[in-house]
Order: structure tokens, then sequence, then C-alpha cells
């Protein structure tokens, strides 16, 4: 009795090898299971992935489909420390102000306007209608301090990524590292030493508000 050959999902041709693969519910050729975006070869691949019948590598699916960031719009890994906004989510270092540009500890109030994040200050200042008056400014801690606005420094997506990217691979770096970071994003050593401190503090209140809630 003659066996009926399957049929290669990719090349449509019958397989007639010893081997071959299984994925999706669908029949492939070893060499014939590539990724349909970098065409490198899976067959020797731990997993991939499907999306509307197209083949994609773990790299390309995460690229494509994998969660982003609704500020920088790059994607968010597994190892990132996030935070949410109704559905957005976002890295650490990018959830700030759309308008001032500070980064919201947690725990703070703030307000989304059309996907935008908003301090408290500048969320009042927007319904209003008018410019906030000297008792609206806050400090660092978003607390009503002084009458006199202080300048604040604001961020660049791109001066985001660079710090965002070294504070991943060291929360505390030294003063060369410091002056090193300083000089790629254009800003001050004081700024730059300045937003590792904020951003170490932000994640140590961050580990210990995940603690409390379990």
């Amino acid at each position: 009795m003659k066996t009926e050959l399957r049929s290669c999902a990719a090349c449509g041709e019958p397989i007639s090898d010893r081997f071959f693969l299984e994925v999706g519910g669908c029949s492939w050729h070893a060499h014939c299971l590539r990724c349909c975006m970098c065409m490198c070869p899976l067959d020797r691949q731990q997993s991939c992935f499907i999306r509307e019948r197209q083949v994609y590598c773990k790299a390309d699916y995460s690229k494509n489909f994998g969660a982003k960031c609704s500020k920088c719009c790059r994607g968010i890994s597994a190892s990132d420390w996030v935070r949410r906004a109704r559905d957005l989510v976002f890295h650490l270092a990018c959830f700030a102000c759309d308008q001032c540009g500070r980064q919201l500890s947690t725990g703070e109030q703030f307000a989304l306007m059309d996907d935008r994040v908003l301090c408290k200050a500048h969320y009042l200042e927007t319904v209003e209608g008018g410019t906030t008056s000297s008792d609206d400014g806050c400090d660092g801690d978003g607390y009503h301090k002084s009458k006199t606005k202080r300048v604040r420094t604001t961020f660049t997506e791109e001066q985001l990524q660079v710090l965002q990217a070294n504070f991943q691979i060291d929360s505390n770096p030294d003063g060369q590292d410091l002056e090193r970071i300083a000089s790629v994003t254009g800003l001050s050593k004081r700024v730059t030493q300045v937003w590792f401190q904020n951003s170490r503090a932000r994640q140590k209140k961050h580990i210990h508000a995940g603690k409390n809630k379990k």
C-alpha cells in the first residue's frame, strides 16, 4: 500500500525525508522552516512563532508584535522595569510628564489626556485653561513648597534611551562613567548624576511597593 506523502507548508513539495517538522498543524522540510522576516533557519531553534500563517523567529516576533513603550515606541523586554497607565505601558525612565519632562514617582498623582501623561500641576493647568500660578510650582518630589518656579531639565527621547540603557547595565555608575554618559547625551555631569539618583530611588520605591502587595 502506497503511503501518501505530506506536503511542505513552505515550498508545497512532498516531504520524503525521514525527519520533518510539525509547526502550527503544518508539516515542513527542515530546511524550509525559516523566519519570514530575516530568513534565518529555525530547524535548530528551541521555539518559533506563527501569526497569520507567517513564521517568525523570537527576535522578529518580539520586534513586530511584542509590547512597546508608549513613549519611545521601543520594545519592552521581560527584564525591563515598567510603569502601566490604563492599557499603556512605559519604560520606567519614559514615564514622565509630557509637558515638563519630569519623571513621575510611584504613588504620585498623574493624568492621561489623549494618551499623554501629565503631572498633577500641568493637568490642572490644561483643564483650567490658564497658566500655572507661582503657588502651583512643585519640587522634584511633587510637593508644593516654593513660590519661585525652578527651571526643570527636559530630556529628549534619545537622551532617555541612552540613560535607561546605561541604567540597565549599572544603576550606580562612577564618576568616569557619568562623564562618558553626559558626553553622549549632551547633558551636564550634574544633571546626569541627579537622573541616576532619582531613578535608583524610584526603583527602590517600586521594589518595596511590590513587596508590600504580597
